[in-house]
């Protein structure tokens, strides 16, 4: 799965968003804005640019809140990953549970990477991966209550194809039991 499939899930347009940047502003001395990203609930993805496998430091950078592992885990999990096929993709998330933004998650993300916040832990990973201030932020709109059940078929279908949740996933997030039951149906039809 490459970050370029994730628009036949979803089916709409979005908007893509450099890391440097973001980091650039919620490192900022002044209050950052976050207007170019979208106020709606939805997913997104972060990922690299190209295919090339991500190398791993120690530490989690200036993400100070974040919980690092070892090199090793990581490096072995993404021989296990690419063993299939490449992918371009380190992380999957959702922005819409508890009435979050993609705005609000984003900017949350990126204070996070900063060691400005602590309240992003899903993705804290994406802190050791060498290369992560050139990632991207793929960002995609969908209707309210909808980013739980994409999330997690996005996440699934990673796993179908790489054997393991991306990167600075640690799980396929929560399915609500509707949409697992909708998804296994779907699974079964096809």
């Amino acid at each position: 799965m490459q970050v370029s499939d994730i628009d036949r899930f979803v089916g709409s347009c979005g908007t893509t968003h450099c890391m440097s940047d973001l980091l650039r502003r919620a490192a900022g001395p002044a209050r950052a804005t976050w207007t170019d990203i979208p106020s709606c609930p939805g997913i997104y993805a972060v990922y690299l640019p190209d295919t090339a496998l991500p190398s791993f430091t120690i530490h989690a950078g200036r993400a100070r809140h974040a919980a690092p592992t070892e090199p090793e885990r990581l490096c072995a999990k993404r021989d296990s990953i690419a063993a299939t096929k490449p992918t371009n993709i380190l992380y999957i998330g959702k922005a819409g549970g508890r009435r979050r933004t993609l705005r609000e998650r984003i900017a949350e993300l990126a204070r996070f990477g900063t060691g400005k916040a602590r309240n992003h832990k899903g993705g804290e990973w994406l802190w050791q991966v060498e290369r992560i201030a050139e990632a991207r932020i793929l960002t995609r709109c969908c209707a309210r209550g909808e980013a739980e059940r994409i999330e997690c078929e996005l996440l699934a279908q990673f796993r179908r194809d790489h054997g393991e949740w991306p990167i600075a996933n640690r799980n396929g997030g929560t399915m609500p039991s509707g949409a697992a039951r909708s998804l296994d149906r779907r699974r079964r039809m096809a």
